[in-house]
């Protein structure tokens, strides 16, 4: 079975790790973290995902950087703006996502 390749970009790191490990518990998921723009980039270069999930805290010029960039990439890629609610809602942005897929 395929897991669907996430990648979570966030600023927080506490906030960050609970994120990665509530998408990694489940079965068909993978995620991996970025804090940074940087580290985006260089991850990229080397695995291709599913969706890009934006946690809070990213400056409004750094995202537009980001979504330009994944744009690019891949013009299909979903990018989901994730701000907090819980893992319910977190699990139901994602889903929606890969139901479309």
């Amino acid at each position: 079975m395929k897991k669907f390749e996430i990648l979570v970009i966030g600023r927080n790191v506490e906030i960050h790790e609970v994120v990665l490990r509530l998408i990694n518990k489940n079965e068909a998921w993978w995620a991996t973290g970025a804090l940074t723009d940087e580290e985006v980039f260089a991850i990229c270069k080397a695995k291709s995902f599913d969706m890009v999930l934006l946690g809070s805290g990213i400056a409004e010029e750094s995202e537009e950087i980001l979504r330009e960039y994944f744009n690019k990439l891949n013009p299909h890629l979903p990018i989901v703006q994730h701000y907090g609610g819980g893992s319910g809602l977190l699990y139901c942005e994602i889903q929606q996502v890969f139901e479309k897929i």
